[in-house]
């Protein structure tokens, strides 16, 4: 028979002679020769994880074997092979499908019975657990040190030296970096704009990814992440937080921000992103506006109707939802931006007027804060539990209590479980308001007037985090009546 002979070793695996390239190849060789096979070739993956069949040689072998080339394939250890019960499943049933034989050189497995596939599958699901549990003793370790404060590896962000040295001349751009997104700025016409003065990264050019994430890297603020992979499988850079379950530690390197600034960035960040925004600042309340029938956000506009008198163009600033704008899918009117204005001035004047509104809303702002507080903290409570009983279900696995698939039935439940607490924590976090000072507001009514379009926005943007804005008309055609009969839903500050 003619045998192919398929050779493994992994990065971890080249310093150990039982398994190195040429300790198997000169067994496999012994053992082709004792039993009369002729060797048809070899397939070697020197540094390859069995983690998957993505590999040269595995690829070869089995491009091979679909043109019939061999009879066998034989490998020193099953784990040469693969390490995934499902890889395994799949190579045995292709190997049937070409009839090609399978044997391991130092463990005894028949292939042609039904008792000789168990004790595959079983050595294979005893490989694949082995796999799993260094991954998780790589992966405390690793949490270990980001909790330490140690820096467990990987590149070094832009602004530093491999030593973790603070470079002054890149921390400036980093700073400049910011200070343009705050000013409004786009990732794209940051990137533009730097590139044009020739403060280049390191000799290449800036681009919306790197300018990106710049913005969102903790290590800046000195703060060491650490991000698990998606359901996929995938690691992530760009929304890291929100996308993955992430691990932080504070850092012994020289922050350029402080721990105030990033949040500072996240939250103007996530305004951003959540529509509405917009960097003209004709649109006073973009950002911040929402529609009170929806949710959405409302953005700015300008309307390009001509006199028919002169000819000239008139541009007047007005809000749509942007949910309407899309799909059609809101009826709310549009508003032009004065009746924005004099609706927050009326409710400015409100908040003005009486001082025990205010004061009853504090109190009943703090009473939720505690309510919610008690909520999260129970819920939290609940984590550390869920996070019990996945350890137990492991250890009865292990023990031999369970089967596989009850504990991946338990895991999916906590799993569940988790997610819906995990909402209920979120829920009681965002959204919470707190009064400004009277001051704040009374200023912005005094000075309103005075300031120039930038100030506005300024102020509206210092001040709210949302304005909410409905009204229970339906039949508003276009943006041609100044006012009609609508209100103020909602208000959340900063």
């Amino acid at each position: 028979m003619k045998v192919a002979i398929y050779i493994r070793v992994s990065t971890d695996m080249q310093v150990d002679d039982g398994f190195s390239i040429e300790g198997q190849r000169t067994r496999l060789n012994s053992f082709a020769q004792s039993q009369d096979w002729v060797i048809f070739d070899e397939y070697v993956d020197d540094g390859y994880s069995a983690k998957d069949l993505n590999r040269p040689g595995m690829q070869r072998l089995l491009n091979d074997m679909e043109e019939k080339l061999f009879d066998v394939v034989l490998v020193y250890k099953l784990d040469r092979l693969t390490r995934s019960v499902a890889d395994l499943h799949g190579l045995l049933k292709t190997f049937d499908l070409y009839s090609v034989k399978f044997k391991s050189a130092t463990e005894i497995f028949e292939t042609t019975t039904a008792m000789g596939r168990f004790f595959i599958t079983l050595v294979g699901a005893m490989a694949e657990w082995e796999r799993g549990t260094i991954s998780e003793r790589v992966r405390f370790g690793v949490e270990q040190m980001i909790i330490e404060g140690k820096r467990p590896g990987g590149v070094i962000p832009y602004g530093y030296t491999k030593d973790e040295i603070l470079i002054p001349e890149e921390a400036v751009l980093i700073r400049m970096v910011r200070e343009l997104y705050h000013k409004g700025k786009g990732y794209k016409t940051i990137a533009m704009e730097l590139n044009s003065k020739g403060l280049l990264r390191r000799g290449q050019d800036w681009t919306s990814a790197t300018v990106s994430y710049t913005l969102e890297n903790p290590y800046y603020a000195g703060i060491l992440r650490l991000g698990s992979k998606t359901a996929s499988g995938d690691y992530v850079n760009t929304k890291r937080d929100e996308r993955v379950k992430c691990l932080y530690g504070q850092g012994s390197h020289e922050a350029i921000f402080t721990i105030e600034e990033r949040e500072e960035t996240l939250k103007y960040m996530a305004k951003r992103t959540n529509g509405g925004f917009s960097n003209n600042n004709v649109y006073w309340f973009s950002g911040v506006l929402r529609c009170g029938r929806c949710g959405a956000a409302m953005f700015g506009r300008l309307t390009t109707k001509k006199s028919t008198s002169t000819g000239i163009t008139k541009r007047t600033q007005y809000y749509i939802c942007s949910n309407k704008h899309s799909n059609s899918s809101c009826d709310m009117p549009t508003f032009r931006q004065v009746h924005i204005e004099h609706l927050t001035m009326e409710y400015i004047r409100r908040i003005k007027s009486d001082v025990e509104i205010i004061s009853s809303e504090s109190k009943n702002l703090v009473s939720n804060e505690d309510k919610k507080t008690d909520e999260i903290s129970q819920a939290k409570k609940e984590l550390s539990k869920i996070s019990g009983r996945r350890e137990k279900w492991q250890f009865m696995f292990v023990e031999g209590l369970i089967s596989k698939e009850e504990v991946r039935k338990r895991i999916l439940e906590e799993d569940a479980s988790e997610a819906e607490i995990k909402q209920i924590i979120a829920a009681n976090q965002r959204n919470v308001a707190g009064i400004p000072k009277l001051e704040g507001l009374a200023e912005m009514e005094e000075l309103w007037e005075l300031l120039d379009d930038t100030e506005k926005k300024d102020m509206i943007f210092t001040l709210f985090s949302k304005i909410t804005v409905n009204t229970n008309l339906t039949n508003v055609k276009g943006v041609k009546n100044k006012f009609f009969d609508a209100f103020i839903a909602e208000v959340l500050f900063n």
